[in-house]
């Protein structure tokens, strides 16, 4: 239960980054920041409750350390153990001329090539499809991008190796601009979960209403965001919490140094 209730807190974290990053906005505003960022130092830990009810952290789950250029392109992610600073593998970007990303080399700890994602961009410099190679120059799978007409990612299509589509995300916008909702569909088509958003005056997402239908009887499942900004409005701390008969548990910390260009 650990690691799924995990994995769903990391890709809710990136859909609001990866769902905005179709353009040639500059990458770290597509992740959500505010400034001239350097580096981005984040860690994530299990969130205890002692005998008092008091919020503790508990094991370190997640490390990430996000590099990026003065022009506020992604130079590099690399993902950390736990509890040493071993890189357990890395993504380094390559830009074109138009400063968008069209390769993602991944590397392991010895720096040898594990894997490859590369984008491609319509005549209006959107991003219409990326496709993922292993380290034999297999491709493993592909995302299709479709727009509405402001612009805006309105649906994104998984496909496996064969190109038959195995899972489809579909997006609603709010006046405002920010995705209001998301639709999860199967291989077959049919809708497996739906997800509402609610976000505070910083634009992060503080309440995400999860609906399951992979059962019979649909699923509810609430999870709120706690946060600390710094003075760029950049959030520092994020605390998770599950809603539980009407009590909000906390399940996970991340904490975020951020450094800025001068």
């Amino acid at each position: 239960m650990k690691t799924k209730v995990l994995v769903s807190a990391i890709l809710i974290g990136a859909l609001f980054s990866s769902a905005a990053a179709q353009t040639s906005q500059r990458e770290c505003e597509q992740d959500g920041l505010r400034g001239n960022v350097k580096k981005v130092s984040s860690t994530m830990y299990e969130a205890l409750v002692d005998r008092d009810g008091d919020m503790q952290y508990g094991s370190q789950l997640e490390r990430t350390e996000t590099l990026y250029n003065e022009k506020g392109q992604r130079r590099s992610m690399t993902f950390l153990s736990a509890d040493e600073d071993d890189m357990l593998f890395r993504s380094r970007y390559k830009h074109d001329g138009f400063g968008l990303i069209t390769l993602e080399h991944i590397v392991d700890n010895h720096e040898q090539i594990i894997g490859r994602t590369y984008y491609i961009y319509d005549k209006n410099l959107m991003l219409s499809e990326s496709y993922v190679e292993d380290a034999e120059r297999q491709i493993e799978h592909r995302v299709l991008y479709k727009y509405d007409e402001s612009g805006r990612l309105k649906q994104r299509s998984y496909n496996d190796a064969k190109n038959n589509v195995y899972r489809r995300e579909v997006y609603g916008y709010d006046f405002d601009g920010a995705i209001h909702h998301t639709s999860v569909f199967d291989r077959s088509n049919s809708k497996i979960l739906d997800y509402h958003y609610e976000y505070d005056s910083h634009m992060q997402p503080i309440n995400v209403t999860t609906y399951d239908y992979t059962d019979d009887d649909a699923e509810v499942s609430t999870t709120l965001y706690q946060y600390k900004y710094d003075d760029h409005g950049n959030w520092v701390q994020k605390t998770q919490y599950t809603l539980e008969k009407d009590n909000a548990v906390p399940t996970f910390i991340t904490n975020r140094k951020i450094e800025y260009f001068n």
